[in-house]
């Protein structure tokens, strides 16, 4: 027996026929589509598995964060002269348009980062497969019904190498760190960026570019933060609870202090006890040392100020434990000296206000995403992307693609009414209408009213003249159609008569 899964291989999906040459309903327009023609040069690629840890003060090695692979995948190719040209997913996938040569693993890099140097340690580059450019035409000519996707993505990820070097990237979508963000007032901000990727059309294959935005955290310092985020003043109250909750959503962001002269960054770990409750001995004298016994203890507060010249404004505030690479050490930070790094990804959902905000920003007009589009392929430069002339690749970057369209006309809306035939509605903007199409009532040709009561006065003559035309009126509405005047019975309010009538 064999096991398979039940989700069809996508690989091996082909796309739906369509059921005639475009048809002729219409009127007949040419469009643009924010496609752009890509030649791909036939080649070989070869794909590598590669791992890379980091190496720590006690020499124990531990995965590596996605943005140091990166780094030291650069710094690599840097250091070792007349290395092939390579190209890094900035995960366990490498690609070379040549066989790399032999390398005696593992190799220690070393990199300056955040102010300080990190050895990784580079464990494995085993080459496991090889790709022909040339199945994406095969497929694309119907040759084969196979969608070449590790193709697909090698070419998306070679699109990505140079974009990557000198913009925020988020998979797929890139956002420029010169741009401000637009404030969303809770400590977050929207940034307009762009994404791309490869189209395997019936014209060849095409480069997709779209608009894009995202949240990202402000870099503002933290107490400024929090106030914005919870949309509180936390520097008079600061509970428990909404210091646990906060706590879990902003756990593992970065930070960084400039109060010792000089940029040190951290990840926030923690919130603790009040920079005036803390105490670390004095002779230990470094800033964000745990608390442990001694001769001589000092604060937090105490100590900012003498070595620092650092008056304290909130020392009632929790510090935040800030944890540097794979030390387990606490380092205890009050939070007016703690800023948030930028360019943060900010996941929490948008509120009914902010989403308004965000609409009006990123909905637009066809001809101005028109213009956006235009602008970030001329900022692109494709023809002077070296990564891009490995594989002889070009863009057809001076006009968005044009295809031909037809403007159909609104469809028609048709009920089908007992007795009567159909009822057609026309669409009108994406709506239609409906009322009284979906039943046909029955005519009310007699009607009456029975007043149980005392002989009525003028004041109850007028309530039953009142009632008598607004009926009427309220079930046409409806579809009622009453055609003649009721009948009025007056009768006493006897128990008897009630029963009787």
């Amino acid at each position: 027996r064999e096991l398979c899964s039940a989700v069809p291989d996508s690989a091996g999906l082909t796309p739906v026929r369509r059921p005639d040459n475009g048809g002729s309903k219409g009127d007949q327009i040419s469009v643009f589509t924010n496609h752009f023609h890509v030649d791909i040069g036939n080649a070989i690629v070869y794909q590598y598995d590669i791992d890379i840890v980091m190496i720590g003060h006690n020499g124990k090695s531990f995965p590596a964060r996605k943005d140091d692979r990166w780094d030291v995948v650069q710094t690599f190719i840097k250091e070792k002269k007349d290395f092939p040209v390579v190209w890094y997913d900035e995960g366990k996938t490498l690609y070379a348009r040549e066989i790399l040569p032999d390398l005696t693993l593992p190799i220690q890099i070393k990199v300056r980062k955040d102010e300080e140097t990190k050895t990784f340690q580079l464990n494995k580059l085993n080459l496991v497969r090889q790709d022909r450019i040339e199945s994406i035409n095969d497929f694309i000519q119907k040759k084969t019904n196979v969608r070449p996707q590790e193709i697909v993505r090698t070419i998306e990820t070679l699109f990505k190498q140079r974009a990557r070097n000198d913009l925020i990237c988020i998979r797929n979508q890139f956002y420029d760190r010169r741009r401000q963000l637009d404030d969303l007032h809770d400590g977050r901000g929207v940034a307009k960026g762009f994404s791309q990727s490869l189209f395997l059309t019936r014209t060849g294959p095409t480069l997709n570019v779209n608009l894009t935005f995202t949240c990202f955290y402000m870099p503002l310092n933290f107490v400024q933060f929090a106030c914005k985020y919870l949309r509180k003043d936390i520097t008079t109250n600061f509970n428990e609870r909404e210091k646990k909750a906060f706590e879990k959503i902003i756990r593992n962001l970065s930070i960084e202090t400039m109060h010792t002269g000089r940029r040190i960054f951290y990840r926030l770990h923690e919130f603790g006890r009040s920079a005036n409750e803390i105490m670390f001995p004095i002779d230990e004298g470094n800033e964000g040392t745990s608390d442990a016994t001694g001769s001589k203890q000092i604060s937090v507060v105490d100590y900012l100020k003498k070595k620092y010249n650092r008056k304290l404004m909130y020392p009632h505030l929790p510090c935040i434990n800030g944890i540097k690479g794979n030390q387990s050490k606490p380092n205890w930070l009050p939070m007016e000296v703690v800023t948030l790094v930028e360019w943060q990804r900010a996941i929490k959902p948008l509120d009914k206000s902010q989403r308004g905000n965000v609409s009006k920003n990123t909905i637009i007009e066809p001809e101005e995403r028109y213009t956006e589009v235009m602008k970030i392929i001329r900022n692109n430069q494709y023809e002077r992307d070296p990564y891009l002339k490995e594989l002889n690749i070009h863009v057809h970057d001076k006009e968005m693609l044009e295809i031909n369209a037809r403007v159909l006309s609104p469809p028609e809306i048709k009920y089908r009414r007992r007795g009567q035939g159909e009822v057609i509605e026309h669409v009108n903007y994406g709506t239609w209408r409906i009322r009284n199409w979906f039943y046909t009532t029955s005519k009310i040709h007699s009607w009456g009213m029975i007043y149980f009561g005392d002989t009525p006065d003028e004041y109850t003559n007028n309530v039953l003249e009142d009632f008598q035309d607004r009926l009427p009126k309220l079930l046409k509405r409806n579809g009622f159609i009453i055609h003649t005047d009721p009948s009025l019975i007056i009768k006493s309010s006897r128990e008897n008569d009630i029963h009787c009538t």
